[in-house]
């Protein structure tokens, strides 16, 4: 995500030299010979994503290429449990700040799986609609969401 201030502060360490690509897609675009690369993840990144990112830098046979996973591990255990309620649920209610990017994230891995799901941040978001003739609601969080919100959110859930 370009525009987070992880990235920016990692652009701003690399002088100018520094290519920031969210995914394959992009990495294709540029045009630039890769010939002495470093590639960082973002800590909320998944690593499937990252993965393929590396394969595809590979392909351009660069002359050196070191990578930095920084991934953090819990994050990564939150968005495999996210996805796994995703599976069984019929709503997703994601929880966490809009800017956030470890929330974003979880929207989207939760989204991809369980098409009605939702990102808000407080209570007073919920539509009562997204659950009429629901079983299960899932609720996934971003690491720095507090408790207290997620408990008003539970409380707030009517299923009919």
């Amino acid at each position: 995500d370009k525009n987070h201030p992880e990235v920016k502060s990692l652009v701003g360490f690399a002088r100018g030299k520094a290519i920031v690509v969210k995914d394959v897609d992009e990495l294709k675009k540029v045009e630039v010979p890769l010939r002495k690369v470093g590639l960082v993840s973002q800590t909320t990144q998944l690593m499937e994503n990252f993965s393929k990112v590396i394969s595809e830098v590979l392909k351009r046979e660069p002359l050196e290429f070191r990578v930095f996973n920084t991934i953090c591990n819990d994050t990564k255990k939150r968005q495999e449990s996210a996805a796994k309620l995703a599976k069984d649920s019929d709503v997703m209610i994601i929880v966490g700040g809009k800017i956030s990017a470890n929330t974003k994230r979880l929207f989207e891995i939760c989204s991809g799986i369980c098409g009605l799901s939702h990102h808000i941040e407080t209570a007073a978001e919920l539509k009562q609609e997204w659950f009429k003739n629901k079983e299960l609601v899932g609720i996934a969080s971003g690491a720095s969401t507090p408790d207290w919100i997620i408990n008003e959110i539970r409380k707030g859930i009517y299923i009919k």
